[in-house]
């Protein structure tokens, strides 16, 4: 199995940060607006000072637990990293991927329709691609590789597809 570059270690931590990030905030715009709510009920009073009492506890442990998710995700994404590769067989593409849950999938080239190479912004800043693969059954992808190598990638799976593909 090829192995992605070790660079995409940091940039699967950048995205679970962004990630977490959008978490937090709406966990936080929930929380203000739940325990604002609960406040107004209880107390039928709408003296701020009060309330301000009430959101601390409540506001650190909102932003507790996506802290405390992500420093879990942040030490499972380098052990996940080992687990991911890609190989091209005589006859088919072998994607292996998964951590606590293992994955095996292997794409027949004859059934490959469409080939794409696609960075996004973080993928572009460490140098990275995505090659996303579809066939008549849904689409998979090989992850934060190389730019040069999603490009020879594409132009091998292209051109393996056009050779086994079935006459109809």
């Amino acid at each position: 199995m090829t192995r992605h570059p070790e660079r995409a270690v940091r940039v699967n931590r950048i995205a679970a940060a962004l990630g977490v990030l959008g978490t937090t905030v709406s966990l936080g715009t929930l929380a203000v607006l739940i325990i604002t709510l609960i406040h107004l009920v209880l107390t039928r009073t709408r003296d701020w000072h009060e309330l301000l009492g009430w959101w601390h506890p409540a506001m650190t442990t909102f932003a507790l637990l996506p802290m405390a998710f992500y420093a879990w995700r942040f030490n499972r994404i380098k052990a996940a990293w080992h687990f991911r590769g890609y190989h091209l067989g005589r006859e088919e593409l072998y994607l292996r991927t998964g951590l606590l849950t293992r994955r095996l999938t292997v794409l027949a080239y004859a059934r490959i329709q469409e080939v794409n190479v696609v960075t996004g912004p973080i993928q572009r800043r460490y140098e990275l691609a995505t090659v996303t693969i579809k066939t008549a059954a849904g689409s998979d992808a090989i992850a934060d590789i190389d730019p040069q190598t999603a490009q020879h990638l594409r132009n091998r799976l292209t051109e393996l597809a056009r050779e086994r593909r079935l006459p109809v």
